[in-house]
């Protein structure tokens, strides 16, 4: 039951709490993530850690009081050499926390973060053929398909990954025309 649901960037304090609930992630849904349980099973301490240094990358957590129920990170695309720009990755809410509108609050959070780190001028987003959940979800939020490529995936599959970017400098610039803060 969700009492009191906060969200939070994580710290490389909170890395076992994380690191249990990112193996969890990926052993329960080995077909979604670009990464796999085997993979990251095998990074040590100070990788999780920097994971959450909040260095170029944060990863927002959910809450039910101080119990960890989703997270979902932002990161420097490593697809992009000049680091202009961003990329959301790992989202995952706990099965029965599911259709609360909880993803919204993820999303919301690390557009927000984004926002504030003036070297992304964009955003990009992935996610398996088929996986509407997300879709529906980076939709919201103004994501603009951009194309798709077949890929081999973690689970080893083959499958279309599909593709979108949200303009951070659009964005910007939109709420600074009717006077919201960043």
């Amino acid at each position: 039951m969700c009492n009191a649901v906060s969200l939070r960037a994580l710290t490389p304090d909170d890395w076992e709490t994380f690191r249990s609930a990112r193996l969890k992630a990926l052993k329960e849904h080995p077909g979604v993530y670009l990464s796999s349980y085997a993979v990251e099973a095998e990074a040590s301490e100070a990788e999780w850690k920097g994971m959450l240094d909040g260095k170029g990358k944060c990863v927002i957590a959910l809450f039910d009081d101080d119990r960890l129920i989703g997270f979902a990170g932002v990161f420097t695309w490593r697809g992009d050499p000049k680091g202009k720009n961003g990329v959301l990755a790992m989202d995952y809410i706990e099965p029965s926390y599911r259709g609360r509108g909880l993803s919204r609050l993820l999303y919301q959070g690390r557009i927000d973060w984004a926002l504030d780190q003036e070297q992304f001028a964009k955003l990009v987003i992935s996610h398996r053929q088929g996986n509407e959940a997300s879709r529906r979800a980076n939709q919201a939020f103004g994501f603009e398909y951009v194309g798709r490529q077949k890929i081999r995936w973690p689970d080893g599959a083959e499958a279309e990954e599909w593709n979108y970017l949200l303009d951070l400098e659009k964005l910007r610039g939109a709420r600074r025309e009717q006077g919201q803060s960043l």
